[in-house]
This record gives C-alpha cells, structure tokens and sequence, in this order.
C-alpha cells in the first residue's frame, strides 16, 4: 500500500508540473500575440506612394494630361500634381478605405480628387464648380 502512495504522490507532481509548464507555455504564446508589429500605417497608403501618369476626360487641354508625384515626408502623405508648365501642391490628402483624395487650387478654382489603385493602374474622379471628370492612369516606370 506504501508504494501505491508514492506513485500517487509523483504522479500528482508530474501532473502539477506540466500543467504549470503548459501555462506558462500558453502565457509565453500570448506574449508573442502582443508582440507582434502592428503597423500603424493606415490601410493602402503605401500603394499610392509614386509617380503616377494620368489623363482626365472632359476637361480643358491644360489639364487633360499630367503627373501625380505621391511621397511620404514626415509620416504624412503628399501630393505634387504636375501639369503642362504648372506644379501645384495638392491639400488635404487623406487614404481612406483604400481611396486616396485630396484638393487643388488651380488657377483659383478648388478641385476635390479621389482616386484608386488597382496595381499599377488607378482610376477615380476630379470635381469642380465645372463638373465631376473621370480620371485614369498608370505607374509611371521610365525617367521623364
């Protein structure tokens, strides 16, 4: 009968050891749950960072074709619009949803933009006092 309690006794030790090592295995496993680097960027703005050639319909000739200049200066996104002889810093620009928008000042009229990417292709729209014109465009790859 002594020896039926020592092998109790050492069971019950070797149970309450390795239920002690699985708890602080999952603990150590919640540890690396937390762990983990959560980018704080905000969800697709780093899809829109680079220089981007794009044409509107419907608009007068100067703005119908241009170039979009998208960085990341400071932790912020910005806009540079290049168009036939003008450059104008673009305002406001914000991602969200996965849509990039922003305004301009051109030639004192204030034109709302929202556009997206679909890989190296993006889509979207211009709005002014004038209207609302659809743009479109493509990563620009080559030096000009």
């Amino acid at each position: 009968m002594g020896n039926y309690k020592g092998f109790i006794r050492i069971g019950f030790l070797v149970c309450t050891m390795l239920i002690s090592l699985s708890a602080m295995a999952n603990a150590n496993a919640n540890q690396l749950n937390i762990g983990v680097d959560n980018d704080s960027t905000p969800f697709g703005e780093e899809n829109f960072i680079g220089n981007w050639k794009y044409s509107a319909e419907n608009v007068p000739y100067a703005y119908a074709k241009g170039i979009l200049f998208i960085s990341k200066k400071e932790g912020s996104l910005r806009v540079l619009v290049a168009l036939q002889g003008v450059e104008s810093k673009a305002d406001d620009v914000k991602v969200k949803d996965n849509t990039l928008t922003f305004s301009l000042n051109l030639e004192g009229q204030l034109v709302s933009v929202s556009i997206t990417v679909e890989g190296d292709k993006i889509s979207g729209k211009a709005s002014s006092e004038d209207g609302i014109f659809e743009l479109s465009g493509e990563r620009r790859l080559d030096p000009e």
